[in-house]
């Protein structure tokens, strides 16, 4: 997990430096995914076809978003055990300058725009289409 660009070594600098195609990527299908599923409910009332194809959409983009955000997950886990950083910082042993970094990068990751962005898309997206719903299915004449 060690930044290999020296232009982005602290979190405000990469705030700077540019996120790969890939992550832009599995942002916008996550988001989509969000989407598609919360609109299953409203497309109940436009056609079963309409619903198959934004369900489908929604639970296909979870299954690929999610197998992405796990092997992340599974190389930082892989790292943090491969470099003892928990174990060093229990033992109070003094840390690297890998270990800093490693350390600094995993924090700089925790204040993600992205992650950010997409909690608010699936919060937001989920009160309006809630709302949505409860007018269709309880008020609308």
């Amino acid at each position: 997990m060690v930044n290999k660009n020296p232009a982005c070594k602290t979190c405000s600098a990469a705030r700077e430096c540019k996120d790969t195609a890939v992550s832009w990527f599995f942002l916008f299908l996550g988001l989509l995914a969000t989407l598609a599923v919360r609109l299953v409910n409203l497309l109940l009332h436009v056609g079963q076809f309409w619903v198959k194809l934004s369900w489908y959409i929604g639970v296909g983009g979870f299954f690929v978003y999610f197998l992405y955000k796990y092997e992340q997950d599974r190389r930082l886990r892989m790292n943090l055990q491969k470099a003892r950083i928990a174990e060093k910082l229990y033992a109070r042993d003094k840390l690297g300058a890998e270990d800093y970094e490693f350390l600094s990068g995993l924090l700089c990751r925790l204040k993600s725009r992205k992650d950010a962005i997409n909690y608010f898309f699936i919060f937001l997206s989920s009160g309006i289409v809630l709302a949505l719903a409860i007018y269709q299915d309880f008020f609308r004449p």
